[in-house]
Parts: C-alpha cells; structure tokens; sequence
C-alpha cells in the first residue's frame, strides 16, 4: 500500500467541512475507501475490524503545542509572547500574524506539513499499515 494513497485520502477529507467526508483504507487489502454525500463506503465498514477510519487533519494537529515548538526552533525569544497570545481570543490569527510581521509564515507552512506527515505515517504504523 501506498502511503500518497493515505496521504491523498486525508487531504481529501481535511480540506471539507468538518463531519462532511470520510475516508477509510481495508488493512488487508490497501485499498482506500473515500465517502461524501455522493458516495459511500463499503456497508461491512462497520462490523470489519480491519477498515480504519483515516483520520482528519483536525484528529491529528497538534495545536498550539506545534506552534510553541515552532518558535522555540526559530524564534526562541518570542515563545513568551506567543504563549501569552494564547491565552486570548483570536491566538491562532494573532500567532500568524506575529510570523506574517516576523517573516516566518512560509517556514511555519513548510515545518507544518512536515509535522503533519510524520503524525500520519506514525498513525499508519501505530494501525500496522505497510506504507
């Protein structure tokens, strides 16, 4: 099995609304499922212990911890402040815009997905998925 083939199942799913798209893979077989409103998933996902749920970009972001992390690798002096945005409405805009002012919006992207992707192979290989 492929992992892009997960990867690909996950963005599908991340990049709807919440609750709105599911995506599944057969341990066994590989093969990836994917529902919407428009399509549905095999009706022995439900009774089959070996279709697993892929899980959203929501299931598995970190948050503000990654966040944290992030500035302590590359802007060790504002871990402060940004801890302290967190404590108000609004962190996650105001955090990206204290990166827009310090120009490290493109590198949090980049250290994002990087993270992301290593959350989701250790998901495959936390669920015994050969990827």
């Amino acid at each position: 099995m492929s992992y892009d083939t997960i990867e690909d199942a996950f963005h599908y799913i991340s990049e709807g609304q919440l609750g709105e798209r599911r995506a599944m893979v057969h341990r066994v077989t590989g093969k990836v499922f994917l529902e919407s409103k428009f399509d549905k998933i095999p009706a022995e996902f439900e009774s089959d212990p070996d279709y697993l749920l892929i899980p959203s970009r929501q299931d598995l972001d970190p948050g503000k911890e990654l966040i944290i992390e992030f500035f302590k690798i590359h802007a060790q002096s504002e871990v402060p402040q940004v801890k302290a945005i967190f404590n108000r409405s609004g962190a996650f805009r105001n955090v990206k815009t204290l990166m827009r002012s310090m120009h490290l919006l493109d590198l949090w992207h980049l250290y994002e997905e990087q993270q992301i992707e290593e959350l989701l192979r250790q998901w495959c290989e936390d669920k015994g998925l050969d990827v």
